[in-house]
């Protein structure tokens, strides 16, 4: 055959113009020990197309489930943790406001009940020391009942969705 044939043959192989018995001859041509050089290219790309299927390994189809399912549960674990900041993030602008309310109407109290006969002048400065370490220890002391609070109700909130997962992934397996 000609090269400029094959040339031919090539460009409407490329077209998708050619019918079987066409792609038989440039598969004979290419697999031929005279085929030109200048063709490899065209060579390598038409007997890749024209080769029959590759094997494919029979655990394939598993990998490929189990990188699936290993994407899922990150995508699970990302949408779990956005929810737990979420909640969070509620629970504290809540607490943040009703301190906020509480501040305001003890501010308020104090401005509109007269505020000079709540002062109380120390003349011994120990005794003001003592009362503002009491002061500071009180406020500690209720602070952290209410961040152990907190942290109890935040913990309860892991341990539901720990077994809202469990069931859910029960469910999916059973079905």
């Amino acid at each position: 055959m000609k090269t400029e044939d094959i040339d031919i043959l090539i460009a409407r192989f490329y077209r998708g113009e050619t019918d079987e018995d066409e792609e038989k001859l440039l598969v004979q041509y290419f697999n031929s020990e005279n085929s030109n050089v200048s063709c490899k290219t065209d060579s390598t790309v038409l007997l890749s197309l024209t080769a029959e299927e590759a094997e494919v390994s029979s655990d394939l189809e598993n990998k490929m489930s189990l990188l699936i399912d290993s994407w899922e549960e990150s995508d699970k674990n990302k949408t779990k943790h956005i929810a737990t900041i979420e909640f969070r993030k509620r629970i504290l602008s809540i607490a943040a406001t009703i301190l906020l309310v509480v501040s305001i109407g003890f501010w308020y109290q104090y401005h509109s009940s007269g505020s000079s006969a709540r002062v109380n002048y120390f003349e011994d400065p120990q005794e003001s020391q003592e009362l503002v370490v009491e002061a500071l220890r009180l406020f500690s002391n209720n602070f952290s009942k209410g961040t152990q609070t907190i942290e109890k109700a935040d913990n309860r909130v892991d341990d539901t969705f720990r077994i809202l997962e469990k069931v859910l992934n029960e469910n999916s397996v059973q079905e």
